[in-house]
């Protein structure tokens, strides 16, 4: 298995090509963005930036910034947030585990199926990012995909026996990504409530929500956190 940073890569490699077809495919905001407010908003792993956008259209947003790994993914937001009469927006090419922006300056972020493509590492720097930026008593919205789908009960076999082994730490998924031009073959970190409650906890935010919900058939898991007044 390549290194965590290797893997970040690797979901650059891979978005920046796929960024096109991605805009159409995902085209639905998550209904799970309506518990944030507004107010400076950070789309974080935006991809085009349709939630961050749904959070513009429906809350009181004085910013909103798009950040993604991948420039062509941003190109794809812009024409997006453009064609909806959105101009009060930034984006933003960047890492996750090293968010271009002040401390304490966003009211509102949100992380739809970020988390998921990094190793337990990259999240615990994704989870020390957010609360160093979210300003306290923001709101922020983290979801990964479940273990807890059938799709996945072979690779979580595998990985289970591969830990006992002592073959390997984590555990790791694939899944292919087809498109008509190439079969891609994407890495998985998957994570539970309480894995990301623990993590999220450690770097000095709160849950005040969380559980799982289904979303283009696939099951969820989910938090939404805040940072207390004195971190």
């Amino acid at each position: 298995m390549p290194n965590s940073r290797q893997v970040v890569y690797e979901v650059l490699e891979i978005y920046d090509e796929i960024s096109r077809g991605y805009a159409s495919w995902r085209s639905r905001a998550w209904e799970l963005v309506r518990v944030l407010r507004g107010g400076v908003v950070l789309d974080l792993g935006s991809g085009h930036c349709i939630n961050g956008l749904q959070i513009a259209l429906t809350r009181e947003v004085k910013y909103l910034v798009c950040a993604d790994i991948a420039p062509s993914m941003l190109v794809e937001g812009r024409k997006l947030l453009n064609k909806k009469g959105f101009l009060k927006a930034d984006f933003i090419a960047a890492d996750a585990t090293r968010i271009p922006l002040r401390d304490s300056v966003v009211d509102s972020l949100v992380s739809i199926a970020l988390v998921h493509h990094l190793p337990r590492e990259e999240l615990i720097e994704v989870a020390k990012e957010v609360s160093r930026v979210l300003k306290p008593g923001g709101l922020a919205l983290l979801t990964s995909w479940s273990k807890r789908q059938l799709r996945f009960v072979k690779q979580t076999i595998v990985n289970c026996l591969a830990r006992l082994l002592g073959i390997r730490k984590s555990f790791e998924y694939r899944v292919k990504w087809r498109t008509r031009r190439k079969t891609y073959v994407r890495r998985y970190f998957l994570y539970e409530v309480d894995e990301l409650k623990k993590v999220t906890e450690r770097a000095g935010l709160k849950a005040i929500s969380a559980g799982y919900v289904s979303r283009s058939n696939s099951l969820n898991s989910f938090v939404v956190l805040t940072k207390n007044t004195y971190s």
